[in-house]
């Protein structure tokens, strides 16, 4: 019985395939990393689109005015008053005692902290502009929002920006209309504060 030769890779076969899967790793890799970052903006972009639903719906239903601000810290059940504190989350609540004008929200006793939610991804920047007459001239940085039990919010108009601190070209804005109702888009208007960033200042 005669035995069959194996034929095996030569050196040049060998070289060229290892060619060829270092340049799919060069591009595959990159390719994974930026849908592992996509995927942490569109988290943490649901999470404040769901809050801002929740507290319109739970103001109508309740016939209450209803808040969402951000936490004091990571474990804090009590709202912030700097415009970074949206890095630790924020609460939304029925807020039964409150001042119109107000520069930030207060949980008291008789209201009613109804949901949650957490921090947001570590590379991920949180910021809130409003605006109290429908102009981008009156846009300032805030601490909260709040529903009436009409469903329209404090603000005229204004935005949620969601800044990934990595790569610009993922960051996304949440417009709040002046009926109150949440959209998604892009703030607009060019008198916002400076220290406000959007797609371009995220570079």
């Amino acid at each position: 019985m005669g035995v069959q030769k194996q034929n095996g890779f030569t050196l040049i076969e060998l070289l060229v395939a290892l060619a060829v899967a270092a340049i799919l790793l060069g591009i595959g890799i990159p390719s994974f990393s930026g849908a592992i970052k996509n995927g942490r903006v569109s988290s943490d972009y649901s999470q404040i689109t769901q809050a801002l639903y929740l507290a319109r719906s739970e103001a109508v239903k309740s016939h209450s005015a209803v808040t969402v601000c951000p936490k004091a810290s990571l474990n804090a059940n009590q709202c912030g008053k700097s415009s970074d504190d949206w890095q630790h989350g924020w609460l939304v609540f029925i807020d039964d005692d409150f001042s119109h004008n107000e520069d930030a929200a207060t949980i008291n006793d008789i209201d009613e902290i109804i949901s949650v939610y957490s921090a947001p991804r570590s590379d991920n920047s949180i910021k809130a502009i409003g605006s109290k007459d429908k102009t981008a001239n009156s846009a300032s940085v805030r601490q909260y929002i709040r529903y009436e039990s009409e469903g329209v919010a404090n603000w005229a108009n204004g935005s949620f920006l969601l800044c990934n601190d990595t790569d610009a070209e993922l960051s996304r804005a949440l417009n709040v209309v002046p009926t109150g109702d949440v959209r998604p888009g892009r703030p607009s208007g060019s008198k916002y504060p400076r220290d406000v960033f959007n797609r371009e200042a995220c570079t």
